[in-house]
């Protein structure tokens, strides 16, 4: 029989190469647990060889290298000030006796251009230094400003090198790019390029994003934008919404996948919005699904969400979905028909859940301009529809008609019977408006004639069924502007009571403050035509004293002295006649007059009121007093207003006595 089994002096020949892997395993361990030591024993004999050097120290006191052991190899790095110092440095390190080798990556100081430095956000907790410092900045000191923008759990190794010729106020620029640099996902790198600074990366977050741009346009005094590329985060689900507020505003949600997207989507909401507010609460990112076309899904979101009165239209990554009140019946199916029809590629249907709230105010509006008619607004039926496009085509038959009416409940009686009464009216005007809100009418707008503006606004509003309210604004370009009867009635009221007219005792001279009030009067005149202003004079309070301007300046008289032949003469002086235009006794003519000849007529009352000073009293003889003075002074008014430009058939002096006790110029108004 033959024995498989080994004998034994073939197992005591190869047993022992059973304990090598244990032999392995204990050599191991012994050298991970010298190794520390005998690393901290060469270092702590590299420094003591080194110390209290002089050419040991930087420009900045700093120490300039760093010793690492290496096992029992001793690892130098740092930037000499000179070659001569970093032999030095080497042959005292190499006869520390501790260290099998050294090993050198000293580098010199030197200048450079451009200069670099850069920072990379190599993991979550580790940001990476390299390039170049200047060198006049130690390491330590720009460590230390550096850690102060960032968490306690990051760590920062600096492998940059000092170098001469570092950009000016270099500590701010780093500190400022390093906590930037927590907004960017790892893989970020912010680098300073001379007195630029760039950012390249993916922000950490949509928010982040948003914040990296607003500071990077502020950036440290003396510093620019160098290489700018900075990714929107990436999200796990994309969404966007259009939410339609109760004012008609809109509001924008979600996502956008870059500024450009942001922009046109703002100009698209405002045009939906039609004037009233967009707010944008977007935020820049990525994670679209493939396939779907970020432009047509806010397109079509925007044209579902402007059939909403109040409510909203959702894409929440794959489906789209739409709830709310929506403008009326017609706009529920339609948007319905949308989302099952018509959402753009790769999306899915979400749910519905509209309704249509009833109208108030129940509108319509058609409006002439430039371009041709367009009706807008609801109508109750396809009938209804019918019956008003019937009752504008043959009276618009150059023009072109759009139809923009939408069909809902809600009509208040009669509308359509109030619509073909209106529209022939709105088809005399060049340009206009015809507005219904509920049982309210407004006709606005533009005629070539001003008669015809005139019969449209009294006769439109008697023209429209029982129950129903009108107004018509109509204009004529060129046209005098037209104040309503009351309104003029309560102008001129208003401006008599505040300044009313006295003329001094005895005279028919226009005081300095008539001319602005006669002013006004005279454009009012203008805005009221189909009126009529009287004018009435006053008379003089019985014993009045008045000066007049006579051989003796000092002569003091009293209206009763005024017979009947000074009244006429003094009606002579103040009316424009050949006398006046001669020169005859011109001062009284020419205070009364308006413009240049009343400016001139002051004058000379003034020249000669200055020449009688020093004359002696003079009598004069007593007589009945007469109302022809305040006939005089009304028509002396009424001269003023035909030539401030009032109509000649539409100013005139009041006929009969003047009012007794009246005190100032009465102003009446007939028609």
């Amino acid at each position: 029989m033959v024995s498989l089994l080994p004998s034994p002096t073939a197992r005591r020949r190869h047993g022992w190469l059973l304990g090598l892997p244990l032999l392995g395993l204990v050599w191991v361990a012994a050298t991970l647990h010298a190794q520390p030591e005998v690393e901290r024993a060469v270092e702590a004999s590299a420094r003591a060889a080194s110390s209290g050097q002089q050419d040991a120290v930087d420009a900045s006191g700093e120490t300039w290298f760093r010793l690492t052991g290496q096992g029992r190899d001793l690892v130098v790095k740092g930037d000499a000030p000179d070659a001569a110092s970093r032999e030095r440095l080497l042959l005292r390190l190499a006869g520390a006796g501790a260290p099998r080798r050294v090993l050198s990556a000293i580098g010199l100081v030197e200048e450079v251009s451009p200069f670099v430095w850069t920072a990379t956000r190599t993991r979550e907790d580790r940001i990476d230094l390299s390039g170049s410092r200047p060198a006049e900045i130690g390491r330590t000191a720009l460590d230390a400003r550096l850690r102060a923008e960032l968490p306690a759990s990051v760590a920062l190794a600096d492998e940059a090198r000092a170098v001469r010729g570092g950009p000016p106020d270099f500590p701010s620029v780093a500190a400022f790019a390093l906590a930037r640099l927590q907004a960017l996902a790892p893989g970020g790198v912010a680098t300073v390029r001379d007195t630029t600074l760039g950012l390249e990366g993916e922000a950490a977050g949509p928010d982040s994003y948003e914040t990296l741009r607003a500071d990077l346009a502020n950036l440290p005094a003396g510093y620019s934008a160098g290489r700018v590329e900075i990714r929107p985060p990436r999200v796990a689900e994309f969404r966007f919404g259009v939410e339609r507020r109760a004012d008609g505003g809109l509001t924008l949600t979600g996502n956008v996948v870059s500024e450009t997207a942001r922009t046109l989507l703002r100009k698209a909401a405002q045009e939906v919005a039609e004037g009233a507010s967009v707010e944008d609460r977007t935020r820049t990112a990525r994670g679209l699904g493939e396939g779907i076309d970020p432009e047509a899904l806010t397109r079509f979101t925007l044209q579902a969400a402007g059939l909403l009165r109040e409510g909203s239209v959702t894409f929440d990554g794959a489906r789209l979905s739409a709830a709310g009140s929506a403008v009326d019946g017609q706009a529920v199916a339609e948007i319905g028909v949308l989302l099952r029809e018509r959402r753009p590629q790769g999306v899915a249907p979400g749910s519905l859940d509209l309704r249509a709230a009833p109208l108030s105010p129940y509108r319509v509006t058609l409006r002439r301009d430039g371009d041709g008619l367009t009706l807008a607004g609801h109508l109750p039926d396809a009938a209804a529809r019918e019956r008003v496009l019937a009752a504008i085509r043959p009276r618009f038959i150059r023009e072109r008609i759009v139809d923009r009416t939408r069909l809902a409940e809600g009509a208040p009686p009669n509308l359509v019977a109030a619509l073909e009464t209106a529209i022939p009216q709105l088809a005399l005007l060049a340009s206009g408006e015809l507005a219904v809100a509920d049982r309210d009418i407004a006709l606005t707008g533009t005629s070539l004639y001003p008669e015809s503006g005139r019969r449209l606004r009294t006769s439109f509003p008697a023209a429209l069924p029982a129950a129903w309210r009108a107004t018509a604004s109509v204009s004529t370009p060129g046209a005098p502007e037209r104040r309503e009867i009351d309104a003029c009635r309560r102008d001129l009221a208003a401006e008599t009571r505040a300044h009313p007219l006295h003329f001094a005792p005895g005279s028919s001279a226009f005081a300095a403050d008539f001319y602005p009030v006669l002013d006004a009067i005279a454009a009012l005149a203008k805005l009221c035509p189909d009126l009529r202003f009287e004018v009435a004079g006053h008379l003089d309070p019985p014993g009045s004293r008045r000066e007049t301007p006579s051989a003796d300046a000092g002569a003091v008289q009293t209206t009763a002295s005024i017979d009947k032949d000074a009244a006429k003469e003094a009606a002579g002086r103040s009316a424009p006649g050949k006398d006046a235009a001669k020169g005859k006794d011109t001062a009284h003519i020419k205070e009364a007059a308006p413009g240049k000849d009343a400016k001139a007529g002051k004058a000379a009352a003034d020249k000669n009121a200055k020449a009688a000073k020093g004359a002696k009293p003079a009598e004069a003889p007593v007589a009945e007093s007469e109302p022809d003075i305040a006939r005089l002074r009304a028509q002396a008014i009424v001269d003023y207003l035909l030539q401030a430009g009032a109509a000649a058939d539409q100013v005139g002096a009041a006929a009969g006595a003047p009012e007794a006790g009246a005190q100032a110029i009465v102003f009446t108004l007939r028609g």
